[in-house]
């Protein structure tokens, strides 16, 4: 790493836990799970669900004393460890997890956030974080959150790697079981020093979401303007590599074949420029 990035990079870190950044951000990935589950992928036993978030569970017998959840962070859809009923006692084979690539050497600094709410029987069951099999959360204390909380968690020793894979656990290994853990409006973002830019600046850009990142083949665009919009696809130099319109807020998929590295998607509506930065192989 070169001196200066090592000293922007020191310089985020000494303003807090999470990845700060002094200059403009990538957003790496984003995503509300409402059109789909954000390309997570469960995996061991079968407790993690994408779908609606309800405001009560179903199962009569569980042992939550909070049988009324709370719904969904935004929208009505998300994850959850079995969405209307208790978890199971799966051990630590419950498990969702998303990954990312935060190889493009121009980052900085990087950090996930997402909202999050919880009722697991601590300190016998609890929820953890891996990021490459390495803890970065935990909570086997705080049984119960009453609402949505959001969540930090710093990536930055995970810069320069292409895959980084976070994954969300459940350890429940007891009879007594609870509603569970859910989670929604997930982004990863990495810091840019002001010296690596495009001719584009990028935006943080609520009303336009992209996934999987990185994306191999398609991309999959939403977006939540209205009216008409046309929308292109520029790589790092600005060149216009694919285009095209829209009548109105949608989601539609975006052909990749043949493309590959850091690009940006820019999204024109009657009354804003969105930008967002994506990642392609």
């Amino acid at each position: 790493m070169h001196r200066n990035t090592t000293l922007l990079l020191a310089a985020c870190l000494s303003v807090g836990a999470a990845a700060q950044c002094p200059d403009s951000t990538a957003i790496v990935f984003s995503s509300d799970f409402e059109t789909g589950d954000g390309g997570l992928v469960a995996s061991g036993y079968p407790d993690w669900e994408h779908g609606p978030i309800g405001t009560q569970l179903l199962d009569i017998i569980c042992t939550s004393t909070f049988t009324n959840t709370v719904g969904a962070h935004s929208g009505s859809q998300g994850w959850g460890t079995v969405l209307r009923d208790c978890y199971h006692n799966s051990g630590d084979t419950s498990v969702v997890s998303l990954t990312v690539d935060l190889s493009d050497p121009a980052y900085t600094g990087a950090e996930l956030k997402f909202w999050h709410w919880w009722e697991v029987f601590t300190n016998f069951d609890f929820t953890f974080i891996r990021v490459n099999g390495q803890q970065v959360y935990l909570n086997n204390s705080q049984q119960l959150s009453t609402g949505w909380v959001q969540q930090t968690i710093d990536l930055t020793p995970f810069l320069g790697l292409s895959t980084v894979q976070i994954g969300f656990h459940l350890y429940a290994t007891t009879v007594v079981n609870k509603a569970g853990w859910y989670l929604d409006d997930m982004e990863v973002s990495a810091c840019l020093p002001s010296g690596v830019s495009t001719s584009i600046d990028e935006l943080h850009a609520a009303g336009l979401w992209t996934w999987p990142n990185p994306a191999e083949g398609q991309l999959q665009v939403r977006s939540t303007g209205p009216g008409p919009q046309t929308w292109r696809l520029l790589d790092l130099g600005g060149r216009e590599v694919r285009a095209g319109s829209r009548s109105g807020a949608d989601t539609w998929t975006i052909g990749t074949g043949g493309l590959s590295g850091a690009h940006v998607l820019e999204l024109r509506t009657p009354y804003q420029v969105l930008h967002r930065r994506v990642l392609l192989r």
